[in-house]
């Protein structure tokens, strides 16, 4: 698929990789308004946040925990002639440098947590990605690994931003009981359902 707004990048989708919807498309926009010198895209599925802003010059890498959505990025970076770090980590643990921006538009659920969230990633790559009825079933069944996961990622996270680093992520509206002592503001609500954040140091 071409995406015409996003400098017509051609972006493939592969079974089992969740696919480039409205919400990644939210995160390339304002990832690309940011101030930054590098940025990791945690959990890159298809590679379009990277590719996009290689694109326009910035310099970004791209981690997953599912092999197949690293095939796939990698293979899509090559399609567009973009040089990108992608490699495989379980949030953080193969990461090796710091960040200016850390991207994150987290899974529903925890990929490295059950079969059910493996198989629900499958069922999120044959399905529109939009579908509000799959959306709130698959946040019921998930809500509790999706917390732990949130848990895990902001136990590590600071180890790897740099002194002015900055997370932008996505979070359900019930969710934000998970940011609330943090320093964030809102960039844009979409759905009726998430928020895309921006945390501060």
């Amino acid at each position: 698929m071409i995406f015409k707004d996003f400098k017509n990048i051609k972006i493939e989708n592969s079974l089992g990789v969740s696919p480039s919807g409205k919400d990644t498309q939210f995160f390339a926009k304002h990832a690309n308004k940011l101030n930054f010198k590098s940025a990791l895209d945690v959990g890159t599925g298809t590679g379009f946040i990277p590719i996009y802003l290689v694109k326009n010059g910035y310099n970004c890498d791209g981690s997953d925990i599912n092999p197949k959505a690293i095939e796939c990025a990698s293979n899509n970076a090559k399609k567009n002639n973009c040089e990108i770090n992608f490699f495989v980590s379980d949030l953080f643990d193969k990461v090796t440098k710091k960040y200016d921006l850390i991207i994150f538009n987290a899974p529903l659920g925890d990929y490295s947590s059950t079969f059910l969230s493996k198989y629900l990633e499958m069922a999120k790559s044959v399905f529109p990605k939009e579908s509000k009825i799959l959306h709130k079933a698959t946040f019921e069944l998930t809500k509790n690994q999706r917390k732990n996961l949130f848990r895990r990622f902001f136990d590590s996270v600071k180890q790897f931003q740099t002194s002015n680093g900055k997370i932008l992520m996505s979070i359900h509206t019930p969710e934000l009981y998970l940011v609330e002592k943090m320093t964030y503001e809102i960039l844009e609500e979409y759905d009726d359902i998430w928020r895309l954040i921006l945390i501060k140091n």
